[in-house]
């Protein structure tokens, strides 16, 4: 069953779907931004805009799952169609890209060259 974000009376994110619950988000997360990261390996990049008390969305990696953003009178809503196991928010304008990085630091590859497992 897929799951929708969407904003709650400022105060966080309304989850529905297979999760039925709110997200509260800070004051920082409000004021600078936040990242959403799913289960599946979608990250998702929020704003608030106060003026008019809607929430953007802009996909940073999309997952396995397919995702759209829909644009409401209440702002964006986000739809995710996938098994979601968990999902973290992380508050501020460095959840994607802390300062001082670049691109390269920001990409990790994993080489494992010992493709055995031995039991103990």
């Amino acid at each position: 069953m897929p799951i929708t974000f969407q904003l709650k009376d400022t105060a966080g994110l309304r989850l529905s779907g297979d999760v039925e619950t709110v997200i509260a988000l800070s004051s920082r997360a409000l004021r600078e931004g936040f990242a959403v990261a799913v289960s599946d390996g979608t990250l998702l990049r929020g704003t608030f805009d106060p003026k008019i008390r809607e929430f953007s969305f802009v996909v940073a990696v999309e997952g396995s799952g397919s995702i759209s953003i829909v644009r409401g009178s209440d702002g964006d809503t986000v739809r995710l169609s996938t098994q979601v196991d968990w999902i973290i928010v992380a508050a501020g304008d460095h959840a994607l890209h802390p300062p001082g990085a670049c691109d390269d630091d920001l990409q990790q590859e994993f080489r494992f060259t010992d493709r055995e497992r031995k039991a103990a």
